[in-house]
This record gives C-alpha cells, structure tokens and sequence, in this order.
C-alpha cells in the first residue's frame, strides 16, 4: 500500500475518521510506520479537523453533522481537494466576517480565552461517547509521537487508574491557532475528564482550581506550557487529579 493516489487517501481519511475496520487499521498502522508521506498525510487530515472545530461555534455542531452534510449521489471528492476546500472556507469565513461570528469575546487575557476555550470543547465532547476520540488509547505510541510533535514536547500519557479513570485516547484541538493535545479518561460514574496541554507564553504559575462553563478546571503553567484538568468534578478531586497528572507530565 502507497499513500499515494485517490483511494489511499480515502483510506487515510477513514483512518483519522475511525471509519476503519481492525484488519484495515492494521494495514495503515503498517504503513504509518514505514512511509514519512502517510504520516504526513494522517497529520494534515487530522490538522484539518480540528481547525474546523476550532473555527465554527458550538451550536453548529452540537446536534451532529448530518444536518450541515447530506448524501449525494455524485462521487465522493478525494480528501486531498476536500482537505484545501475546506481550509479555504474556513478563512474566506475569518475573514469575512472578521472572527466576529466565530470566536466568544474574552476579557483580553490569553489565560481567560484559553480556558473559556478548553471548556467549551469539553462541553461538547463530554458527550460523546463513540467519538469521543480521534485516536483510541490502544494506538498509544502514534497518540505520544503525533500530540508530541504537534505541541514540540514529550508527551506522557498519565496513569490515572488509581483515581479511577481509564484513559481512552486522545484528540488535537486549536485554540488561538496553537495546537492543543487533549488526552481523554472515562471513569465508571460521570462523564469524562480531559487533560490539555499546550505552548502558553507567560509567566509560571501555580495550580488553581476555578469554575468555567459549567465545568471544574485545575490549571497551572510552567513558563513554556499549560496544562489543564477539565471535568465535571469538585474542587478536591480536581486538584487531586492535578497533582497526580502533574507528577507524569515534568518531562
């Protein structure tokens, strides 16, 4: 198998969608380990997907899909050409409508806007349940080398089992045009909790527990990165969860 071609990349594009059975997730880890273009092509597709849930607001994906993107009897465009159009939509919207319709008003400090972000991903993603993920934990190496690419660092996957949380994958999202590696952990009562990670420049600071959204949020930077635990939780095992992630992620 080549990465090259129109009906590779629509395997690749069922890849990053979880469309795949195991036996063809199998033939494209395969190939993802010995092709640099396959890797590179996953890495676009999944780029790709999060802009456009970075760039649109809550309320238009919360319902699903299938109301925006309806089946048509003519052929399907290769990923690749749908890849570009949909890119080139995004900013033909920034910048037509100036980011006004896209982005909440913040008060103007980059810590607010992040966490107002991470949260309002959370209060979407927190519900679901089949696509929860774009990458499940039992392809975690792919998780640790893409998210660690994507956001320059070592990438850890905490161990949370003591706490009762399992982790389930990971995702990338977009806030502020920076990468955002979001690991995910389900637990047997209660929706899930997301760990992010992401470069944040200012100064260091220690863990804070606050609400937002809806949502407990434990938060703490080191100079170079942020790092936020985000669920429906209180305040004790917000921190307790912190403080345990925090001991795995120094790296």
């Amino acid at each position: 198998m080549s990465a090259t071609g129109p009906e590779h990349e629509d395997m690749l594009s069922a890849y990053v969608d979880g469309e795949l059975d195991a036996a063809a997730i199998a033939e494209v880890e395969q190939l993802l380990a010995s092709d640099p273009l396959a890797r590179r092509t996953v890495e676009t597709y999944r780029e790709t997907s999060a802009l456009l849930r970075a760039a649109f607001a809550e309320p238009l994906f919360a319902n699903g899909t299938n109301r925006l993107i309806q089946p048509q009897a003519t052929p399907r465009p290769t990923p690749r050409l749908l890849a570009w159009a949909m890119a080139a939509s995004v900013l033909a919207c920034i910048i037509g409508f100036g980011g006004g319709m896209l982005w909440n008003g913040h008060d103007g400090n980059p810590r607010t806007a992040l966490l107002d972000e991470v949260t309002e991903y959370h209060h979407v993603l927190s519900r679901e349940s089949t696509h929860l993920v774009e990458v499940p934990a039992s392809q975690s190496d792919e998780i640790r080398r893409w998210l660690g690419h994507r956001i320059e660092r070592r990438l850890d996957i905490p161990d949370l089992t003591q706490a009762g949380l399992a982790f389930a994958g990971a995702r990338l999202q977009v806030v502020d045009g920076k990468p955002v590696a979001t690991l995910y952990y389900t637990r047997e009562r209660g929706t899930p909790v997301a760990i992010c990670l992401t470069q944040f420049e200012g100064a260091a600071d220690t863990l804070q527990i606050e609400r937002r959204n809806g949502f407990r949020v434990a938060s703490w930077f080191d100079g170079h990165f942020a790092y936020l635990v985000v669920g429906d939780l209180d305040a004790g095992m917000a921190r307790a969860l912190a403080e345990l992630a925090a001991e795995q992620l120094r790296g």
